[in-house]
């Protein structure tokens, strides 16, 4: 007759719990850094977005951007915010350097002729899109949009169908 074990669990039975433990933990912690979308692409830029009775404000964070790096479109419920941050030269050389020598000392030649070695860049450059769906569809022709001290701002006006309006209510 095989032996059983009474009131201990099996090997196999703890190691089953401390996995569903460890599995438990990463489903529910926060996302880690490097793990899901890249932040550039999920965050930036960071906007507001208010709704009033007849229309949304949009408030996008685009600080060293000029109006003229900036494209926006709407269409439908749909607005799209497009541009680019020009780097200046010595971080363009940075990144080929970077990406053309790993491991080294990651400098590059500054515009003065010496060498730049980066301590800390979390200011990226480059092209961006942030697309957001509003709640319902905007009167694209009346969208309005102006960057004043790196914060766009974008009010979208309601289409008239789509605003609330009060409906009066008869007696008999």
């Amino acid at each position: 007759m095989p032996a059983y074990r009474t009131g201990f669990t099996l090997p196999l039975d703890e190691l089953r719990d401390e996995i569903d433990r460890l599995w438990t933990t990463l489903v529910t912690a926060p996302p880690l850094h490097g793990w899901g979308p890249r932040s550039e692409e999920s965050v930036f830029p960071a906007v507001n977005l208010r709704e009033t009775d007849d229309a949304f404000t949009v408030e996008a964070e685009l600080p060293g951007i000029s109006v003229n790096d900036v494209d926006i479109s709407v269409s439908g419920d749909s607005l799209v915010l497009k541009g680019a941050r020009r780097g200046d030269a010595v971080a363009a050389n940075s990144a080929a350097d970077t990406v053309a020598s790993r491991g080294a000392d990651h400098a590059a030649d500054a515009p003065t002729g010496g060498k730049v070695v980066w301590l800390l860049r979390e200011r990226g450059s480059g092209a961006f899109e942030r697309r957001l769906t509003l709640p319902v569809a905007v009167d694209s022709l009346r969208v309005e949009a102006r960057l004043v001290d790196g914060v766009l701002t974008v009010v979208c006006p309601k289409l008239a169908a789509c605003q609330p309006r009060k409906v009066e209510i008869r007696g008999a």
